[in-house]
């Protein structure tokens, strides 16, 4: 049942990031999935990274450090980091 209840936190988790994205880099939300490119597709600057950074460190409750979205080049990218650094393992 833990698992269940897990993946729908995940699930809920994803969707608010995705809207955070959504909103800063002006894409609609039915375009982003896990391959949409943060800087080629999406457009996303170091501004509008730095600010989805600052609100998803709001939203997860977790210091995001800002070295570490260099290496993010997808959606799906930024979901695993944030997901390794829930579990700790960037900190």
């Amino acid at each position: 049942m833990g698992n269940v209840q897990e993946s729908r936190n995940r699930e809920v988790l994803k969707n608010d990031i995705k809207q955070v994205v959504s909103r800063i880099s002006r894409i609609d939300i039915a375009e982003l999935d896990d391959r949409a490119l943060i800087r080629e597709e999406l457009g996303i600057d170091s501004l509008m990274a730095l600010e989805i950074i600052a609100t998803c460190e709001k939203l997860v409750g977790l210091k995001i450090d800002e070295t570490l979205f260099a290496d993010v080049r997808t959606v799906g990218d930024f979901f695993e980091l944030l997901g390794r650094l829930s579990a700790g393992a960037d900190t």
